[in-house]
């Protein structure tokens, strides 16, 4: 049975989200409405963590930095706000996915899916493997990159973005693929997941990250990984 913590403050979003993960049979469903009842469950073990940004009492993105310290579960944000910058902001601070109000419970259910089976995923990959490339290397198992002298903390999404990258180098990726690849199902023509990850990613990968020489993006083709940092 897959634990889930969903964090929302809206009654009857709530209840939808209830209703239909319990007729799945499949999900145990652990539904509060603040933050403060979401922090005094945060010894429980969840699977994922559903989270709304606002919140009564706390700031959603803000309450997923401290939900990050205490869990290692994807936590997928479930909001109305639909700017980037708050997109950007939630996963900056620990989010893994995003998705966007009003949203039909299949569809939150195959977002569900897909980053349950990044986490099944990770767990069948062989830890301590490092992949190298000019001046980076990347520590799968510390989930640390070193770019020359600089040492770098990956998220999950980060290291399992450049992971895969790194071992198609030369190959184009469209965003959609990415997602498809790394978490498993069709992104719902939703890319900015993809884009922020990769967003935060050329900050530590990249000398200058507005001029990438690694992680390109190559208009009417996609994203491609240059083992050499050249064109």
């Amino acid at each position: 049975m897959t634990q889930v913590l969903l964090i929302e403050d809206d009654p009857i979003i709530s209840e939808i989200i209830c209703d239909y993960l319990d007729e799945l049979e499949e999900y145990q469903v652990f539904a509060v409405s603040n933050a403060a009842d979401a922090l005094a469950r945060s010894s429980y073990p969840f699977d994922i963590i559903l989270l709304d940004i606002m919140l009564p009492d706390e700031d959603g993105i803000n309450l997923c930095t401290q939900l990050r310290r205490r869990h290692h579960c994807p936590i997928l944000f479930i909001s109305c706000i639909d700017d980037t910058d708050t997109i950007v902001r939630a996963l900056e601070r620990g989010g893994d996915d995003y998705i966007v109000k009003p949203f039909e419970p299949q569809i939150l259910h195959a977002r569900i899916q897909a980053n349950l089976r990044r986490v099944r995923l990770d767990k069948t990959s062989p830890s301590g493997s490092k992949r190298s490339a000019g001046p980076l290397t990347l520590d799968m198992e510390t989930s640390t990159l070193q770019n020359g002298e600089r040492s770098f903390s990956l998220s999950n999404m980060e290291l399992r973005i450049l992971a895969f990258l790194m071992e198609h180098p030369g190959q184009y990726f469209t965003s959609t693929e990415l997602y498809r690849k790394i978490w498993g199902k069709p992104s719902y023509g939703d890319a900015r997941t993809v884009l922020v990850h990769i967003h935060n990613l050329r900050k530590k990968v990249e000398k200058d990250p507005s001029h990438p020489r690694f992680l390109r993006n190559i208009a009417g083709k996609g994203y491609i990984f240059s083992v050499d940092g050249e064109s």
